[in-house]
Parts: structure tokens; sequence; C-alpha cells
């Protein structure tokens, strides 16, 4: 990177005006000037010009006798240099290092835009020839917000609880075709009359990656470590005590009755994890956490994540040897920026292109994009009519059509049996009648966003102004809007993934950190607990559905949230490329994956 830096000094000093139109190619140079230019000695000059002619960089003509002066010719051009030297960068996994040179230099933009699209074609499937071994299946993935954590006891984000599903397991899983929980580590369950005391009967022959066999022990270990300092400890409000009977054999005993227990153990959040590795020295594992996943983490960086099949995974070998992300910045234009339900293996990515033997993916997310108002904040979103207002003034059709994507216009958490109806109420004389009902003076508004979610934010933005409210976008880091932006905004753009429809529910009102939790003023928490506790009591799914809908209800009376849209994926996906499912993280599981060289017969 030095000779680099050092090569586009040279191109820069001797440039009139900078850019390919006044790119030198032949100077005079003086090895004084060269001095001040580097900041050292006639003597380092030399061995900088050294490096360069052996770098194939530059041709020198050293001067001969006083006053004459030196000639130097430039042998790469400025652009080509600029995307040769991202693109080897890249190659050796540094995506983040590439970016940054680029970034250096961002006059450059065509340089980079070239980049973009370079590193476009190395996304999708590819077989990588081994060593002494055949073909390895990998499947390199575009990523634009990089995981928070891997730390189930900590799991904030879709994209996140979606990778540590590919490193760890559960006791149990919801199979969403059955519509009921089925057995993962767990092979069998059962509970006392009063759903107080659940047994859990373990595998044998779980590993995890590092080779340790599973036990009740890590059972034991994970949920009371869940229980006792996580965010997502709700999950465990219920239980009074874990403890080991055997080594295959986990009682979790309860302070009250919770029928929806094998539900909540469902979760990502209650992914179990080795006693023996983690009780040791948490700070070193959770860089190269092991699980008993179907993947293992190969390799960890700002730039990328790597994941290496375990080939003794106990619910069968993954087809798939590996998995790269590579994480992208999200200032990439959209019409450059390269989505991985884009991605189309062989030399076609343009769906248009998809023949008749393509497959075509078409999924509606099982959740939606928001407006959470922060009611412990003072502000003109304390008054129900402000809140309402802009309900009605934000056009959701409109919102859809801007944004280049597909969907729906949302009127509560999930799509219903009507969603695709498109039903919905824009109407702005009312939300002129409503904003002046609410006393409003005119103030601004401070709405918190991710940098991803631009112009989503931006149309509220433009929405909001018809009717006479300003506001004040306050874009945020995937970390920072975890951590702080929930207390120092009005309002919270978000968007909300249910992969299991009643935990996820109740993991916005329960959990510690939940933007909707934070933003509810005291008694309506306090309502909303004693309903939750009454779905833990309740051995009845449809009194369970019930309830929840009650919460939803009260939540859109009161205007707490501002639904948006149902976001639509659509995706073609090469016939080569087989078992590929949406989950409802809005991600493929990697371990259903597995690829042919021919297309399926008709």
């Amino acid at each position: 990177m030095l000779t680099a830096e050092r090569y586009m000094a040279l191109l820069n000093h001797y440039s009139e005006g900078g850019g390919d139109s006044a790119e030198p190619r032949e100077v005079e140079v003086a090895l004084e000037d060269l001095t001040k230019l580097f900041h050292c000695t006639e003597r380092n000059v030399k061995l900088i010009i050294r490096k360069l002619q052996e770098e194939g960089l530059i041709e020198w003509s050293p001067g001969r006798g006083r006053g004459h002066r030196s000639r130097l010719i430039f042998r790469a051009n400025r652009e080509n240099f600029l995307i040769d030297l991202a693109q080897k960068l890249a190659e050796k996994g540094e995506y983040r290092s590439a970016f940054e040179f680029l970034h250096q230099h961002e006059e450059d933009k065509n340089a980079r835009e070239r980049f973009i699209q370079w590193l476009n074609d190395q996304f999708g499937a590819e077989k990588q020839l081994a060593a002494g071994q055949s073909c390895r299946d990998i499947f390199r993935l575009p990523v634009y917000k990089a995981p928070l954590t891997l730390d189930p006891a900590h799991l904030f984000y879709g994209f996140d609880s979606h990778l540590v599903r590919q490193i760890f397991d559960r006791l149990v899983q919801y199979d969403q075709t059955k519509g009921q929980v089925t057995g993962m580590i767990a092979h069998n369950w059962e509970h006392d009359e009063t759903g107080t005391s659940w047994t859990f009967h373990l595998r044998k022959g779980v590993r995890f990656h590092h080779g340790k066999e599973l036990t009740a022990e890590d059972v034991v270990f994970t949920f009371s470590r869940l229980r006792e300092n996580s965010a997502n400890s709700w999950l465990m409000s219920t239980v009074l005590r874990i403890e080991a009977i055997d080594a295959r054999t986990a009682v979790f005993t309860l302070d009250q009755p919770n029928w929806l227990l094998p539900r909540l153990l469902c979760s990502s959040c209650a992914s179990v994890l080795p006693a023996d590795l983690l009780g040791k020295d948490e700070t070193a594992f959770w860089q190269f956490p092991s699980g008993t996943g179907p993947f293992r983490l190969a390799h960890w960086s700002p730039s990328r994540m790597e994941l290496e099949v375990h080939a003794g995974y106990f619910l069968g070998r993954p087809y798939l040897d590996g998995v790269t992300l590579v994480f992208l910045p999200d200032d990439i234009p959209n019409s450059s920026k390269l989505k991985w339900e884009q991605l189309i293996v062989n030399d076609s990515r343009v769906p248009a292109r998809a023949g008749d033997d393509w497959k075509r993916i078409e999924t509606l997310s099982r959740g939606c994009s928001l407006i959470s108002w922060n009611r412990n904040r003072l502000g003109p979103q304390q008054s129900l009519a402000f809140r309402q207002a802009v309900n009605l003034v934000i056009d959701r059709p409109g919102m859809i059509r801007a944004s280049g994507k597909s969907g729906y216009p949302a009127r509560s958490f999930q799509p219903t049996d009507d969603t695709t109806l498109g039903i919905h109420r824009h109407d702005p004389a009312a939300a002129r009648q409503l904003l002046e009902e609410s006393g409003y003076t005119g103030e601004p508004i401070r709405l918190a966003a991710h940098h991803l979610e631009r112009e989503e934010a931006e149309w509220i933005q433009s929405q909001c102004a018809t009717i006479g409210i300003p506001v004040e976008i306050v874009y945020h880091s995937k970390a920072e809007m975890a951590r702080s932006a929930a207390r120092e905004s009005d309002a919270i753009l978000m968007c909300l993934v249910f992969a299991e429809d009643e935990v996820c529910e109740l993991e916005s009102y329960l959990q510690e950190d939940s933007f909707i939790r934070l933003h509810m003023p005291p008694e309506l928490s306090r309502w909303v607990f004693g309903i939750v506790d009454e779905v833990f009591a309740s051995g009845r799914p449809e009194k369970r559905r019930a309830l929840l809908q009650q919460i939803e209800f009260r939540l859109q009376e009161e205007a707490q949230v501002t639904f948006l849209v149902h976001s639509m994926l659509n995706t073609y996906v090469h016939p080569s490329i087989r078992g590929l499912v949406i989950n409802n993280l809005g991600w493929m599981d990697f371990k259903d994956i597995w690829l042919t060289s021919s297309p399926a017969a008709g």
C-alpha cells in the first residue's frame, strides 16, 4: 500500500488538474522536489524510486551532472492503477482496505464505479479447486449491514439472528409448514399437568465445532447465562431454575404456567452454547465461537466473514463447503448495489434474461417497516392527534413506487389475508385537521434511521412537509441504532422481521433494548406485561393469538406505532441452484442449498 500511495502522490503532484485529462506521461524531475514531496532525504528518495521501478510503475532516467534534471515516465494509467490495486486487495479478502483506498481518491469516481461492477461479478456460487481435494462449492454474498453480535443472548437484528442459526442450534425448532414445534438438539420433551415443569431429552452424538459432545451441562450453562445477564432474558422470565438430571436430561422448573416455553426455545436467542469454552474466556470465545450448527466460523474481520461446513453435523452434512459474506459500505449507490437476492449464477444476472427453466421465488416478508413513537420524550409526538395525522399523510403506495421495490401497505405487524388487496387510507385533509386539533406549533421532530433506510426516511420527511411538519432525519450505524437512538429521538424508522410469529411479537414488547418497549409510556407497558402473563398461562394457541392481537389493536388505537410497508422479495434462481428457500428472516438457509452443473429435467 505504501508504494501505491507514493505512486499516487507522484501522479497528483505532477498533474495539473487531476483526472485522466491532466494525467502526466513524462515529466522532468529534480530530486530536491521529491525530498519535499516525500518528506525524506535524497538517499531515501532514491530508494523509493528504485522500488517504484521494480514494481514496473515508472521508468527513471537520472540527470547527469549539475543542473540536469532527471526524467520520469509514468507507466500505469491512473484509473486502471486504482482499480487493479483495489482488485488485488479484494482478492486477498481485504475488501475494507480496497474501499478505503478508493475513498482516499474519491475524485476518481469512475474507478470506484468500475471496481464495484467488477466486485459484483465475483458474487454468487462458484467451485474452488482445493489442493489434493475435489471441487469445493462456495457461495460468496454481499452484505451491507455487518453483524453486530453473534452472541444469542444479545441478539437484536434479523441478519445477526440468521447467522447465529448457521453456527448454533436450539433444543427445538419451529416448523413453519407444519405449524408446530419439532425436535432439534432435544429429540423429545414432556411437561407436568400444571405446565410448570418441562423435561427435555437430548440426542446423543451432537458435537460442538471444537469436538466436545453436547450434554445437559451445556444446556444448564446456556440458559442460566441467558436468564442472568442478557438483553433477551425475557425468554427466561418464568423460569425458576434449570437442572441437569443426567448427561442427556435437562429440567426447566417454572414459577408459573408457561405453555409457550417450547415455542420460546425455538428462538435464535435460545441457541445452546458450550460451557467448557465460554466459561473460560468470553472475549476470546466470541472472536471465534463454537456451536453445533451446520457451519463453523473460520474467519471474521471488518471486511468479511467466512463460514466452513461442519462435516459432522448431526442433522446431516450441508452440501455447500463454505459461505463467504463480504461486508460492503452502505454508501454504494443503489444503481450499483447488488443485493444477495439478486444473485443469479453463471453470466446472467438480469432477471429479464431468465428462461423458462429459471425458478422464480416470490416471498412476502413476515414483518413490516414502521415508525415507533417515543412517548417517553417531550415533543409534539406526545399528542395522539399528531401521531394520527402523520399516519394519514403518508402515502404508502407512493412510498413503494418511489423505492422501486415491491410490497404492500401495512396495517399490522404481519401480513393478513387481505394484505395483497393494498387497502390503504391516505387522507391529507384529515391529517391537517388532526394536526390543528393537536395544537401543533410547528416544532421539528427528530426521526432516527439507518443509512440503508434513507429513501424511506426522506419519503416520510417529504410527506410530513406537505402538512407543515418539519422532520430532521438523523442517520445512525447499526450499533448506534441498538444503543442510543431509541432514547435520543422522537421516532424511529425501523423494520421488524418475524422469524417465529408469537416469539417475535413478544420480543418486540419484552426485549430489554426493543425500540417499541423503550418508547411505550409506563402505563401502557404495565398493561402489555399483564397481557403477556396471560399469553404464557394459556395452553390454547387460538387464545394466545387473540391476546397478542389485543396488544396490537391497542398499539394501533394509541398510534404507538405507524405501520408502513410489507416488503415483497422477488428473485430468480438459476436451475443449477437447488434447495433455495427464503426463510422468515428474509435470508436463505445455507445448509439446504445444493448445486448441480445441469438444469433439472422437465
